[in-house]
């Protein structure tokens, strides 16, 4: 009995559930059936495409990307989708202005605005706009938006400036002290996009294939130096021009030990890590060696502290190497100050106290070289300077007896010492000076050749020049 009721139950369950079902699918209305035309939008009734939802004033689908012709990582291109909706009446669509944000920073509008972005035509995709950022930082964050810039009409999109015209847009109502330089400017409203791009990570490339030229030449040019090498370590001889200015050092040492006259030694007014300092003391200690033998006083005043630690040093240990370690005197090495023409008055004095025989000016100089050579000038001392100071040159040549211009400074210190490892890498340098002349020369005959062939309608030979000018051009 209780099963056959239970049984009863489970039938009359299914039936409802049946009746249930049918009802509910009659109930429904089918789908509608649309025409090519039109879209469906979830939640609302079928539209066609032209009576969607009202387009926005402002750029959307802002990307960044990095530029596939750039291998610095400082070049991102950005592209956006222009605004669908019509400004109104009485305003156009002036250009665009880029928004940027390092990182999770805020973000800055960039100066320049965009008034002709270009157009970007991929297959199956919608085409956009888009423009060239190039000044990023490598191994950075950045990210991205895009503002409409909308004004009246009547605004010329071009304003003239005081230096020749110039697009420039401003938001708001400028004072006159804000245009700066600018006499006028087109004021616009920004639409700003709503979501920005995402996160550009910017990185260089670690070859760059256009400077493989500059790769070759270095290789050359080592491959030269150590040829040198060898050839100075097997003990042969390798020539070097003399430089007067070298030679006449030790005229100036001995003329100022039969006089029993000190020899005054100035090192610049540059601190300790300029080169020109450090080859400044690396004279410093051939000169010490020579006034060591010779028992010639040697006065080194110094406009740096560093400075004159260094050579003390250095005019010690070339006292002791000359077996003079007793006639060294660390007093005459002194420091005077460090304001540039308090030093010059400083030494200005010793000149005209101790009478020095020899002058010697080495190292980066400024205004005071003038100064210094005409008072040692004045006390009929001999005068060699050697300064990579091209505004001062001009000034010890006309002072002194003899100077040592700009790269002369830097192969004192190999002319002196003639030592293989130096004397091969000056003369490589001087070997790929003449090579670049004549790469100079060669390209100035090809450019004027391709010029000619141009002009006379053989192009294809003019190409050629050309392209093989290009192998040889640093990028």
């Amino acid at each position: 009995m209780i099963a056959l009721l239970s049984r009863r139950i489970t039938a009359l369950t299914v039936g409802l559930a049946l009746l249930l079902i049918a009802g509910v699918s009659v109930g429904q209305r089918p789908p509608p059936v649309l025409p090519d035309d039109e879209v469906l939008t979830p939640g609302r009734p079928a539209t066609t495409a032209e009576a969607e939802a009202p387009g926005s004033l402002a750029p959307s689908d802002v990307q960044a990307q990095p530029d596939a012709e750039d291998e610095t990582g400082g070049v991102a291109r950005i592209t956006w989708l222009a605004p669908t909706a019509e400004p109104p009446p009485d305003q156009e669509l002036k250009g665009y202005r880029l928004y940027r944000a390092t990182g999770d920073g805020e973000f800055v509008g960039l100066l320049e605005p965009v008034t002709q972005p270009d157009t970007i035509e991929e297959p199956g995709q919608e085409p956009c706009l888009g423009t060239k950022v190039s000044d990023l930082w490598t191994w950075h964050r950045y990210r991205f938006k895009v503002a409409a810039l909308y004004g009246p009409k009547d605004d010329p999109a071009e304003v003239e400036a005081k230096e020749g015209s110039r697009p420039w847009y401003m938001q708001g109502q400028p004072e006159s002290e804000e245009l700066g330089q600018w006499e006028s400017a087109v004021l616009v409203t920004e639409e700003l996009s709503e979501s920005a791009s995402e996160a550009l990570q910017t990185r260089a490339d670690w070859y760059r294939s256009e400077r493989t030229n500059v790769l070759v030449g270095m290789l050359v040019f080592s491959l030269v130096v150590v040829w040198f090498i060898r050839h100075a370590r097997s003990g042969k001889e390798i020539y070097i021009r003399p430089i007067a200015g070298i030679e006449a050092m030790d005229e100036a040492i001995g003329r100022a030990t039969e006089m029993g006259k000190p020899i005054l030694y100035v090192s610049g007014l540059a601190g300790l890590g300029d080169i020109s300092t450090i080859t400044a003391m690396t004279i410093l200690g051939r000169v010490a060696r020579r006034t060591a033998e010779y028992e010639t006083p040697l006065l080194v005043p110094c406009v740096d502290p560093l400075v004159m630690l260094a050579a003390r040093e250095i005019v010690r240990e070339a006292y002791v190497d000359a077996g003079k370690a007793d006639a060294y005197r660390e007093q005459d090495i002194f420091f005077v100050t460090d304001r540039q023409f308090a030093y010059v008055a400083g030494v200005d004095g010793i000149m005209l106290r101790e009478q020095p025989a020899a002058n010697l000016y080495m190292g980066y100089f400024y205004a005071e070289a003038l100064v210094l050579a005409e008072t040692g000038s004045v006390t009929g001392a001999i005068q060699i300077a050697g300064t990579d100071a091209d505004t001062q040159i001009p000034f010890f040549v006309t002072s002194c007896d003899y100077t040592l211009m700009g790269e002369e400074l830097y192969a004192a210190t190999a002319y002196l010492a003639r030592e293989p490892m130096l004397l091969a890498q000056l003369k490589a340098q001087d070997m790929g000076k003449a090579a670049l002349a004549l790469l100079f020369g060669v390209s100035m005959v090809a450019a004027s050749a391709a010029a000619f062939l141009t002009a006379a309608s053989n192009t294809e030979a003019a190409a050629m020049i050309t392209a093989a000018l290009d192998l040889f051009r640093p990028q």
